[in-house]
């Protein structure tokens, strides 16, 4: 072990600091200010209200007008924050920007007393029902339903918007697709032979297309780790070859096993199936089959159509907006648009640039206990000059690609993203429309803390970090990922992801105390904890990672890494669901070898149930520079475990000087082991002997192995 590694205590007092002095995170709301009401009922209040009790605004933009004349192009110096008080009800807005005449204003849902008055005034119709808390929607109704038969009804809108999402009392509504079975895909007969034509389309087989109806029609193609989405140009029926207005950032069919040819077709108006709907832009119509449980003309029926709903942004990083707080509301329907010509898809759904909530050149910013939901891209995006930002306490679902978004792709960094904070939330159901999406994602940004979240039910990766392929600066550093709780992540739908995934170098950066578990993907490269491209003087430490379709921990390439006390189990469960798929690769794998040490692995358990032959511990794909020691590794089944690259016993991969101390043994784990009940150590365990000290139970964690992904009730909308 190098002289220059920090042993395992000096760890974990690191680790300890950090809790006392990155974590506590606190806030006041003052408990006076000045109020403003909104109530949008125009009709009973007037529309020209002062914003008090009695005269309330009869919209959040009127609000936010009265702000900026009155208290900041005055003479009127703020003294105290503002608050504006919603109604509990939908509030549909245009863009709302919170500029920097904004600042020390908090944003919330009005008190039940403040509603109790409002309620015994107001005739709540259709669109205006009350709610628990006020959504902020970026969406219209759609109204006028008219029943064609079969539970299929249609309904006009007057917007010149593409109608491309929509969501009935609050769950999302899937587009019509081929094949009607969200779990099955068509696939085409062959790629184009030229790489930049085939871009742009590939050949189809026999049944496709040619009698579809596809002025309206989506084609989504399954690449590896992402998909890219088109619209059609022309079919030649000659050769049977559809081309399309819009690239991929690939040529089609490059990822041969990854991909597998596969495709869908979105949005034809003859493949519907019950909770489905499709949109015929000619004559602007809406179709609805529904599963004959609710009543179009009696539910809520909603559409998006702004793709930014609540911008917190100031002039510049040196003219930020500050002192916001924005507390039990609901920010909601944000649009996803897609130019014809537009390339529609990279790595972790990034080509996307909205949010509906959108923060740039902003300072002390409190999101708390706020649901972001029914979203065509990510929820939340932080974005350049921002620091002290905290997401603490929310909901963040039914994304349309991702959760939150963090720091910027472009390097260098002229503006950072630094001092972040995302504690206590729950980021679930997303790639609702680009699989792609992380659950939380930091691109480029430095002190930043992803804390104490329940990460689950995403189709790609869980947590990613970094934005920097290789060894050139990174403008990533101490980040701080721990406690996190990371499930059902990928689902069966792309390749190459983790529940943990990092890039480039990053000084300062731990991943401490997070449980993972059911990362799988489709065909190949399915991890737990995935240093990729670059990946470099990380500490990975006290994690608890099982149930991976693939190894439990995987090192592309990358530089003094330290991976200590973390138990890893039950890894590469997935054996190859196709013919041509790879093999799993066991339970821990590093890639290329450098010259530098890769990584540093002790103290951790390796608990395997792998029942069969040639199956391997550890696996490197070069004779990489790397330092094991003092690990226990164990075979439930009395498999033996292979070492090395040339995948030898234990024994001989101990005499080339690797392992020393470690041992083969079973590890005595209290409780059921078979149902995953944790993995505590017993006191006499022979892993307690080697140094391995248990790990944290984290409060969110619920035990089982089952490995399937199962859909929440309250989720079933949740296919793909």
């Amino acid at each position: 072990m190098p002289t220059s590694m920090p042993s395992f205590m000096s760890l974990v007092c690191l680790i300890m600091v950090i809790n006392i002095n990155r974590i506590s995170l606190s806030y006041t709301i003052p408990s006076t200010s000045t109020q403003l009401y909104v109530v949008p009922f125009p009709s009973l209040f007037g529309v020209n209200g002062d914003g008090s009790r009695a005269h309330p605004f009869s919209s959040l933009q009127q609000a936010l007008d009265h702000i900026e004349l009155n208290y900041y192009r005055s003479t009127v110096m703020r003294t105290d924050m503002i608050t504006i008080n919603l109604y509990p009800t939908h509030h549909f807005v245009n863009t709302i920007y919170f500029r920097q005449a904004h600042s020390h204003t908090r944003l919330t849902t009005m008190n039940a007393e403040d509603t109790a008055f409002y309620k015994d005034l107001a005739v709540e119709d259709h669109i205006h029902r009350k709610l628990s808390t006020a959504s902020i929607s970026g969406g219209i109704p759609v109204t006028g339903w008219i029943s064609v038969g079969d539970n299929l009804y249609k309904a006009r809108v007057t917007t010149t918007t593409f109608i491309n999402q929509l969501f009935v009392d609050n769950r999302r509504i899937s587009r019509t697709r081929l094949p009607m079975n969200p779990s099955e895909y068509l696939q085409y007969a062959a790629p184009l032979q030229d790489p930049n034509q085939a871009r742009y389309g590939f050949q189809y087989a026999a049944g496709q297309f040619e009698s579809w109806p596809l002025d309206d029609a989506m084609v989504v193609v399954y690449h590896s780790w992402t998909t890219s989405h088109h619209y059609i140009d022309k079919l030649n029926l000659s050769n049977k070859t559809i081309l399309f207005t819009n690239p991929s950032n690939s040529p089609i069919g490059a990822a041969v096993a990854q991909g597998q040819r596969r495709f869908h077709v979105e949005n034809m108006c003859i493949s519907y199936v019950p909770n489905s709907f499709c949109f015929s832009n000619a004559t602007k119509t809406v179709y609805l089959m529904t599963d004959s449980s609710y009543d179009p003309n009696k539910s809520q029926i909603m559409t998006s159509i702004n793709e930014y709903v609540v911008v917190l942004a100031g002039n510049s990083s040196t003219n930020p907006i500050e002192d916001i707080i924005i507390d039990n509301v609901a920010i909601q329907h944000s649009a996803w648009n897609i130019e014809r010509t537009q390339q529609a898809d990279y790595q972790a759904a990034s080509f996307l640039t909205s949010a509906p909530l959108y923060i740039a050149n902003a300072t002390s910013i409190i999101i708390t206990d706020v649901e972001i939901s029914h979203t065509g891209s990510y929820g939340i995006w932080i974005k350049e000059g921002t620091n002290s930002i905290n997401i603490i306490n929310s909901l963040i679902t039914d994304t349309g690609a991702g959760g939150i978004r963090i720091g910027q792709m472009i390097s260098p960094v002229p503006t950072p993203t630094t001092s972040i904070h995302i504690i206590s939330n729950e980021v679930s159901y997303g790639g609702n429309v680009f699989p792609s999406g992380v659950g939380i994602i930091s691109h480029r940004a430095v002190d930043v803390i992803i804390a104490d979240n329940s990460i689950h039910h995403h189709r790609y990766t869980g947590i990613s970090i970094g934005w920097e392929w290789g060894y050139a600066p990174s403008y990533t550093s101490n980040v701080l990922v721990q406690g996190n709780y990371i499930y059902n992540i990928g689902q069966h739908i792309l390749c190459d992801q983790g529940g943990i995934y990092t890039l480039g170098i990053q000084p300062g950066t731990i991943i401490h105390g997070n449980v993972i578990k059911n990362v799988f993907s489709y065909a190949m490269y399915m991890w737990g904890i995935y240093l990729d491209e670059g990946t470099s003087q990380i500490i990975v430490s006290n994690n608890v990672v099982y149930n991976t379709g693939w190894a439990s921990f995987f090192q592309h390439y990358g530089a003094n890494n330290t991976i200590i006390n973390n138990v890893f189990a039950r890894a590469s469960l997935n054996p190859p669901p196709h013919p041509d798929d790879p093999k799993t690769d066991g339970n821990i794998h590093v890639g290329l070898a450098e010259n530098h040490t890769s990584i540093t692995f002790e103290r951790n358990i390796v608990y395997d149930t792998f029942q069969g032959t040639n199956h391997s511990a550890y696996l490197s794909d070069q004779d990489a520079i790397v330092f094991l020691n003092n690990n226990l590794y164990y075979n439930s089944n009395g498999a033996e475990l292979l070492f090395g690259r040339q995948q030898i016993s234990f024994s001989d991969w101990q005499k080339t000087g690797q392992d020393n101390g470690s041992i083969i043994a079973d590890p005595l784990f209290v409780g059921d082991v078979n149902q995953c009940d944790f993995f505590t150590i017993q006191s006499n365990s022979p892993a307690a002997k080697l140094g391995f000290t248990n790990l944290t139970k984290l409060s969110k964690w619920t035990s089982g192995c089952d490995m399937n992904d199962k859909i929440d009730n309250n989720n079933q909308f949740y296919y793909w």
